[in-house]
């Protein structure tokens, strides 16, 4: 019979595929083409690029999603097709700045340079579900604490400096998105299912659009926004910076009432006010939003910066 931890292991997501940011070191160093436009894929521990390894596993190249390299995706989400109105445990990524309260897995991972190219799993459910904390504008407890759920090497990525050797908030890899479902199952690295993105400030495939709206992707299709920063009850100057999507009516147009979104904003964003970066937020596109899950509940400080989300029943 299996035990706990291996019923556990056996229940958790494979794939995982991710982003990162422009200034990851695996992008410059790497053998093998890497930007941040692309999404890569996790496989079995290979040892890290620079000892031998060929780099991150392209799980979607950028042109699929009709970007180029010179973009940066700063959000990533499948459709999601679990309930809106169901608990989940929480996943997570934060960047290089963030330390994570005292005391916590996260802080251990930062003070060795390396929480930034991790991915961070909240042990228990959260309290209300997402459409729950919506309609009382309240937000979710959820008890318990994060864990570890991946490292960079699961992802062929550099190796972080060694423990104490080089300033925190050096350029080490920074996983930028998140999306725990297999967007590939192809293998081919065209996306098989239609592909929900926001993308930074920088990059040029944004043309005249906001850092705050979303875009969709359709299997074989071009981009297009999917919802605009005022649905949201975002302004253009902000920037999305996490992402999960309910496109629960006419798949890749907007529904307002019927779609629902959590997302995190990134440093800066005028929408936060007194609001944290570490904090995820829910709209339904009905022209406001609600804090979902304050930064504290997940064991960050409320200066750090959530930068990858995804949401599992």
């Amino acid at each position: 019979m299996l035990g706990a931890a291996a019923l556990l292991s056996a229940s958790l997501p494979v794939y995982a595929g991710v982003s990162m940011d422009r200034a990851s070191q695996s992008i410059p160093a790497c053998p093998f083409p890497v930007n941040p436009a692309s999404l890569y894929r996790w496989g079995v521990p290979m040892g890290g690029c620079d000892v031998g390894g060929l780099g991150p596993v392209t799980e979607v190249w950028e042109g699929s999603l009709g970007l180029v390299p010179a973009d940066n995706v700063d959000a990533v989400s499948a459709n999601t097709t679990t309930g809106k109105n169901i608990n989940y445990h929480i996943y997570f990524s934060a960047d290089r700045a963030s330390l994570g309260m005292l005391g916590t897995p996260y802080r251990a991972e930062a003070t060795l340079n390396q929480a930034a190219s991790d991915i961070w799993r909240m042990n228990n459910l959260t309290v209300a579900s997402p459409l729950a904390s919506l309609a009382a504008c309240a937000p979710t407890p959820i008890g318990g604490a994060h864990a570890l759920f991946r490292n960079q090497d699961s992802y062929d990525f550099i190796f972080t400096a060694p423990p104490g050797v080089g300033p925190l908030g050096g350029n080490y890899d920074n996983i930028d998105a998140l999306e725990l479902d297999d967007l590939d199952p192809s293998l081919d690295k065209f996306h098989d299912v239609g592909v929900y993105f926001s993308l930074d400030a920088a990059s040029p495939s944004l043309g005249g659009a906001s850092a705050a709206a979303i875009f969709f992707t359709p299997v074989g299709g071009a981009p297009g926004v999917w919802s605009g920063a005022a649905p949201l009850g975002l302004v253009a100057a902000d920037d999305i910076d996490a992402l999960v999507v309910w496109d629960r009516g006419v798949v890749g147009a907007p529904d307002p009432g019927m779609d629902l979104v959590l997302f995190s904003l990134a440093p800066g964003s005028p929408s936060l006010g007194g609001l944290s970066p570490a904090g995820i937020f829910v709209s339904d596109l009905t022209g406001f939003f609600c804090v979902y899950v304050q930064a504290n509940t997940l064991g960050m400080r409320v200066i750090d910066n959530i930068d990858g989300l995804d949401v599992l029943p």
